[in-house]
Formats: C-alpha cells, sequence, structure tokens
C-alpha cells in the first residue's frame, strides 16, 4: 500500500497554510507547470526526480524550454536533473531556467573529503560556468539566451501541452 500523491487542491492547501515561498519539484508537463501556478507556487522544480523512473520520458533538459514558455514570469524556473559541469548549468539557464540545483554532486564531494570536497565541487562547477560563458563570449549568465545552445531539429519535448519550438 502507498500513500496517494497529493492532489492539486492539496498544494493549493499546503501553499496556503505555509504562507513562504513554495517549490513545487518534479515538473515534467507544460499542463502540470500551469496547474502549479494556478495552485500559487512561486517556484516549480523541472525534474525527473533524478532519473526517468519510466521509460520513454524524455529528459529534463529536452522539456524545460516548453515549460519555461508555458509559466513566463509566472514563477520561478528552477531546473534539477544532470548537472555533472558547469556547462550543464551553462544550458539550462539559457533553456530558461532561472536557477539550477546540483542535485548529487556536492554529495561526491562531502563523501569523498567532508567540506573541503563540497567546496572543491563548488569551484569546478563555478570554473566550468567560467569556461561555458567565455566560449560563448558572455560577460554573464544574465546574457545568456536560447540562441546560445545549439538545439537539433526534434531535440525539445513537450508533454500534456502544444510542442513549444525554442
Amino acid at each position: 500500500m502507498t500513500t496517494p500523491p497529493p492532489s492539486w487542491e492539496d498544494i493549493a492547501w499546503m501553499r496556503e497554510v505555509w504562507g513562504g515561498p513554495f517549490m513545487l519539484k518534479g515538473i515534467c508537463r507544460v499542463d502540470d507547470a500551469r496547474r502549479a501556478v494556478d495552485a500559487g507556487v512561486t517556484a516549480i522544480s523541472v525534474s525527473t526526480h533524478g532519473g526517468n523512473n519510466l521509460d520513454g520520458i524524455p529528459g529534463a533538459i529536452r522539456m524545460l524550454p516548453g515549460i519555461a514558455e508555458a509559466v513566463g514570469h509566472d514563477v520561478e524556473v528552477v531546473f534539477d536533473s544532470g548537472i555533472r559541469r558547469g556547462g550543464d548549468v551553462v544550458k539550462a539557464l539559457a533553456l530558461g531556467a532561472r536557477a539550477v540545483m546540483i542535485g548529487r554532486a556536492y554529495l561526491w564531494g562531502l563523501a569523498a573529503n567532508g567540506q573541503a570536497g563540497v567546496e572543491n565541487v563548488l569551484d569546478i562547477l563555478s570554473g566550468g560556468i567560467s569556461s561555458a560563458l567565455l566560449g560563448l563570449a558572455k560577460a554573464s549568465v544574465h546574457d545568456l539566451t536560447p540562441d546560445d545552445v545549439l538545439v537539433p531539429d526534434g531535440f525539445a519535448r513537450t508533454l500534456g501541452g502544444a510542442r513549444v519550438t525554442p
């Protein structure tokens, strides 16, 4: 037996009771992103919960552009899936994320060398971001646009809504 997942009414109730910033993690569909906005969340995390739980679900990076376009500036769009290096951060920001979570990477550093290991992971990611920005001739992540990323035809996927091409 398992506990049923929360309904959209449950999400709206939790948001109201909490009263502060409220992020909903695991958004993979445009219609769910719009429902999250309607429920009053302040941020969504585009994520596949650490992996594709069902065969055939596209990677979260492929769904990010459509979701980001669907919600516009109604909520903060955070990306949390498959970040392993600074270039991954740059790609996610260019494709519409406002922020990126690094997932497991800090845990690898923690396991290897405690606080110093975590700091090393953050330094490596920061250096990778700087290197990617330099290669794109951008002064800041705020200067990134979808045009800075080569998106092959058919790459972007949109579940739960009309297909959006970045």
